[in-house]
């Protein structure tokens, strides 16, 4: 047993223990590594017509409309499926998977969904977030193409 008048020694000796552990931790941990994808605005055509939709930050899309529509083919297809039900935005960025996880909080605590529900749509915003840089390169060959 520590005798009554060393007690406060040892303790301060733990506190700062624990500080320098907290700190060499910290020290060691490593950073996040934040990748920056840029977004190039490929020149369009004036006359094409170009999807009506916006996406999560606003933009609108670049995608010239279907013929006869106001959306491009991938929106159509989006908003065209039940999950339009939900007003779940297309999964084409971080800020749009963002929402989607918002939406799906929403949705359980109105007692939409359930949680285990909404923990696959979780997981499937995490399966499409690894997607999400092979995506930005094929959409960015297929407006090279179309600019050809």
């Amino acid at each position: 047993m520590i005798p009554a008048e060393e007690r406060p020694h040892v303790f301060q000796q733990i506190r700062e223990n624990r500080e320098m552990r907290k700190q060499a931790d910290l020290a060691t941990r490593a950073k996040p590594i934040v990748i920056e994808i840029p977004f190039n605005q490929p020149a369009l055509d004036p006359k094409v017509r170009r999807c009506r939709r916006l996406h999560t930050d606003g933009r609108q899309c670049e995608e010239p409309a279907m013929e006869g529509y106001e959306e491009c083919l991938r929106h159509f297809r989006w908003h065209s499926l039940h999950v339009s039900i939900c007003a779940l935005p297309l999964p084409e960025d971080a800020l749009s998977l963002q929402e989607t996880l918002g939406r799906a909080v929403d949705m359980v605590l109105s007692r939409r969904i359930t949680a285990q529900e909404a923990r696959a749509v979780a997981e499937l915003c995490r399966i499409m977030e690894k997607n999400l840089a092979r995506c930005e390169c094929e959409l960015e060959e297929m407006a090279r193409r179309r600019l050809k």
